[in-house]
């Protein structure tokens, strides 16, 4: 009985490890096929495409190539505070790959250097300030973008563009404000708080304000890819779960069969000595161990095959995609040439 339950829990825990290989797979693919289409329409100066293809690739399969590659769209796209900030990621990332890893970054760090320290001192900043007299619970939004209260009052870098600044007060009409960055630019913007008696006499109260928000994005209704990530987390949660129980269940299953052996040595029919009561009451304890952890294991590990197949639905499928990508690069600001540059590893 011991050894049937000992490879059902390693045929369990095996499938669980080809259903995660296999989502895993799905993630690389789905990165690399964004990664080769940003990268298309980088070089096509499509950037309003292409740079949210390559972010879009580094989070769902993150690598230092694809980082690097994502700081030189954004640089060209002119979103210098955006490109600064991954610049600066990636060189602080490739110190703690391998050596090895880090002789094949080696050209791709001294160019971001190069690029930091040029575009470095053209970001702009924004520094949004509440009135003094501000009431409790007052919010900011920068187009769409929640600020909390620690990012008010400080110079922000910023990407060149339009914005629209929304002071949300409780009780009192939203108060808007529009502003246009340029390179360079380092604006101190004061804000004006509405109040209650601002409000025509039909207005009803000022909603409250959302507990997150980022980059303007509606979190009323989970997206699909938020949908996938949940399903994911919760398959690997379960499957750990399931190990856990089905180490537990291996272990104390081989000592109920080393009990086994002593409870047959000191015993005779239904006569038992001391050592051999000892072992069989231990036994019997370790097999109900043994049986709970096997139990919880197979459910765990079912249980995140389930979710990691259900989450691979969610999401559509990918063409395979090449995960290195090489073609010349010209490195704005520099005028020099870099081969073989564009590359996810």
């Amino acid at each position: 009985m011991c050894f049937r339950r000992l490879a059902l829990g390693s045929a369990w825990a095996s499938a669980f490890a080809l259903v995660a290989a296999r989502a895993h797979a799905e993630d690389s693919a789905t990165a690399g096929a964004l990664f080769e289409k940003g990268v298309a329409d980088m070089e096509a100066s499509r950037f309003d495409s292409g740079c949210p293809a390559i972010e879009e690739s580094q989070r769902i399969d993150p690598r230092p190539g694809t980082l690097f590659t994502l700081a030189e769209c954004n640089a060209r796209w002119g979103k210098v505070a955006s490109a600064a900030a991954e610049y600066q990621e990636y060189v602080d990332l490739v110190p703690r790959l391998t050596a090895d890893q880090q002789a094949r970054h080696k050209a791709r760090v001294e160019i971001a250097r190069a690029q930091l320290k040029k575009i470095k001192p053209s970001v702009p900043t924004l520094t949004l300030v509440l009135p003094a007299d501000a009431p409790r619970g007052t919010f900011v939004t920068r187009n769409g973008e929640v600020l909390k209260g620690a990012a008010l009052g400080l110079a922000l870098p910023i990407d060149p563009g339009e914005y629209v600044i929304v002071t949300h007060a409780p009780g009192a009409p939203d108060r808007e404000t529009r502003v246009s960055i340029q390179l360079n630019d380092q604006k101190r913007l004061p804000l004006e708080v509405a109040s209650a008696s601002d409000l025509p006499a039909s207005a009803a109260p000022a909603a409250a304000p959302p507990i997150a928000a980022s980059n303007g994005a509606d979190h009323g209704a989970a997206t699909p890819e938020a949908h996938g990530t949940n399903h994911k987390t919760a398959a690997y949660v379960a499957g750990g779960i399931g190990l856990a129980g089905i180490a537990v269940g291996s272990v104390t299953g081989v000592l109920v069969l080393s009990k086994k052996h002593t409870v047959s040595g000191n015993c005779s029919g239904a006569a038992c000595n001391d050592t051999g009561l000892s072992a069989a009451s231990s036994g019997k304890n370790l097999a109900f161990v043994s049986d709970i952890g096997f139990g919880v294991g197979i459910a765990g590990l079912a249980l995140g095959a389930v979710f990691l197949l259900s989450g691979s639905a969610d999401s559509p499928a990918a063409e395979p995609a090449h995960a290195t990508r090489v073609e010349p690069l010209l490195v704005a600001g520099n005028g020099s040439l870099g081969l073989g540059l564009l590359r996810r590893w």
